[in-house]
């Protein structure tokens, strides 16, 4: 195997006899009730690098991560990992249940090989790494999920391994923990070390460098930077059946949304309009046309909040953040028009969802209503009634002047690029 690469996997497959096959699923039959969780994987890893797999249930991600870390055997097929690996694949696994946490430090750091000196030199660090020093004499079946992994983790962190291998390790892990142990990962990455990642939360995975998509056993697509990561996330849309637009859109039928007895929606607009399709290089044009807005003292204003494909919110924008925002009380209908200027998007999908807040006009005039830090949460006369998601999901194409590519070459990873005032100066020899 190549000194540059870290792992090398040959026609790599993994067979199992089903008992009950046809019955697993439904009409389908197989001649010798075979089913293959891997079919002829190959791929190599080279030292240093973090990969992100993804894939829907069933793929073979896990199948994969058990056979490299020695769990599982393959069918056929090879395996070469150089170096010593590490694995989180099984919360709890490699734990003695009647044994401390500490007592489980030297157990762990034993069975990957280290000794009772190496593992005391980084005791300290594990144990503080963990934040759960004051359970660390206690018997580890006592331990919940999310200190499992805070103690798996650690102990493998700070022990000395080459090659990192994570099975949806954080779906029991806090965000707090997840924070540190991201940092930790971008540290090992730095030192040279290889990291397989398999997550089905998006947020868990984006951090990684390439990514590989494996599909019934196979390997689909092998990709350098957020590229597949991006692919993957808008196939997996579509089979929610949801459109992602590429071009003005106008909506007028809500009967999947309940409506407040306030005010109805009526039309939701979103547009460019000197393009055919959407193109980052031009001003977006988002309307909401609403009748019976304002009524009983009460003023309706609508709130734009735009989301990634992730769903993490990337911005939002109100009316009632500019100056003129008061309604008209006697208004029977309001048109409300929000201008995004041009360059401002970047070229991924972005969901678009509609809340709205009603606001008392008794509480309009701040100056008359006393207000201290005990009493502001509930006495600014602010309530949200509703919220929309997923109204519109929508992807523009990268574009400047008269030039367009695929962004997702340059692996530019913000949620929005916009435009600020660059100044250049150039000097002659």
């Amino acid at each position: 195997m190549d000194e540059k690469l870290a792992i090398q996997v040959v026609g790599l497959s993994k067979k199992y006899q089903l008992k009950n096959f046809k019955r697993a699923i439904g009409e389908f039959s197989h001649e010798n009730n075979d089913f293959f969780a891997l079919k002829d994987l190959s791929f190599e890893v080279k030292k240093g690098d973090s990969i992100g797999i993804i894939g829907k249930n069933g793929s073979g991600k896990s199948t994969l991560l058990k056979i490299l870390s020695g769990i599982t055997k393959p069918t056929s097929g090879s395996v070469k990992i150089r170096g010593k690996i590490a694995s989180i694949l099984d919360i709890g696994a490699g734990f003695h249940p009647e044994l401390t946490g500490i007592e489980n430090i030297y157990l762990n750091a034993q069975l990957h090989g280290f000794s009772r000196k190496e593992t005391q030199n980084k005791l300290n660090e594990i144990i503080e790494f963990s934040g759960i020093s004051d359970f660390i004499e206690e018997p580890v079946k006592n331990f919940s999920n999310g200190m499992f992994l805070r103690l798996a983790f650690s102990i493998i962190a700070h022990l000395d391994f080459d090659v990192y291998l994570f099975d949806e390790v954080f779906a029991v892990g806090d965000a707090t923990f997840y924070q540190k142990a991201k940092n930790k990962f971008i540290e090992l990455q730095k030192a040279g070390k290889t990291i397989l990642f398999v997550s089905h939360n998006v947020n868990e995975i984006q951090w990684n460098e390439k990514f590989m998509l494996l599909e019934d056993g196979m390997l689909k697509k092998k990709i350098e930077g957020k590229k597949l990561l991006s692919l993957y996330l808008e196939e997996t849309v579509k089979n929610f059946n949801l459109d992602i637009i590429t071009k003005s859109i106008e909506l007028t039928n809500f009967s999947r949304f309940q409506q407040p007895n306030e005010f109805q929606v009526k039309t939701i607009r979103l547009t460019q309009k000197s393009t055919p399709h959407f193109q980052t290089n031009e001003e977006f044009i988002f309307e909401v046309e609403c009748e019976n807005v304002s009524l009983n003292n009460l003023n309706i204003q609508p709130v734009l909040i735009v989301s990634d494909i992730n769903e993490n919110v990337v911005l939002s924008s109100s009316p009632f953040l500019s100056e003129n925002w008061l309604s008209n009380v006697n208004a029977i209908r309001t048109d409300y028009c929000c201008r995004i200027p041009p360059h401002f998007f970047s070229s991924q999908v972005y969901r678009i969802g509609l809340s709205f807040i009603k606001i008392d006009r008794n509480f309009q005039n701040t100056e008359s209503v006393a207000l201290n830090a005990d009493n502001f949460a509930e006495n600014t006369g602010i309530e949200m009634i509703l919220f929309w998601n997923n109204l519109i999901l929508f992807k523009p194409i990268f574009k400047i002047e008269n030039f367009n590519f695929d962004l997702s070459q340059l692996n530019l990873n913000g949620a929005l690029l916009p435009a600020f005032d660059w100044k250049m100066k150039e000097y002659e020899h």
